[in-house]
């Protein structure tokens, strides 16, 4: 348990690493990279299990605060005017999107790069990096 927990806060979870991946058999002494499964196992319980638990931790709590919501309306408490305005912020969605007037303008060609798919898997690759790099940290 304090091997987990040492990985989990992220305090000293190098060394453990390179102490699970020396382990040996019983009776034999450390040998270094002997166990180089350990990594894979270390790096996702350092990467996949956190992502986990922030993800249900935040859902539980959207879940609650519409509960709360839910029993507030019922409850009576705001008038018709109210609940109709919350009805209508809640079904709003913007009418347009916008895009500059003149298309053989500087603003439009950055706009047509923007708001394109390519960009945004290129801008989720330099967010992966920028994960991968911090996880390089030591």
């Amino acid at each position: 348990m304090l091997t987990l927990f040492a990985v989990q806060t992220g305090e000293g979870w190098p060394q453990v690493l390179q102490n699970s991946m020396a382990a040996t058999y019983e009776d034999k002494g450390p040998i270094q990279n002997f166990r180089i499964e350990m990594s894979i196992f270390y790096i996702v319980y350092f990467v996949v299990f956190p992502f986990f638990f922030v993800n249900i931790f935040v859902a539980l709590i959207i879940i609650t605060f519409q509960e709360q919501g839910e029993a507030e309306l019922q409850d009576g408490e705001i008038d018709k005017n109210q609940k109709s305005c919350i009805d209508f912020t809640i079904g709003a969605r913007p009418l347009e999107r916008y895009m500059p007037n003149k298309r053989n303008s500087f603003k439009y060609k950055v706009w047509r790069i923007v708001v394109s798919t390519p960009f945004e898997y290129f801008i989720m690759m330099l967010i992966v990096f920028n994960t991968l790099l911090l996880m390089m940290k030591v």
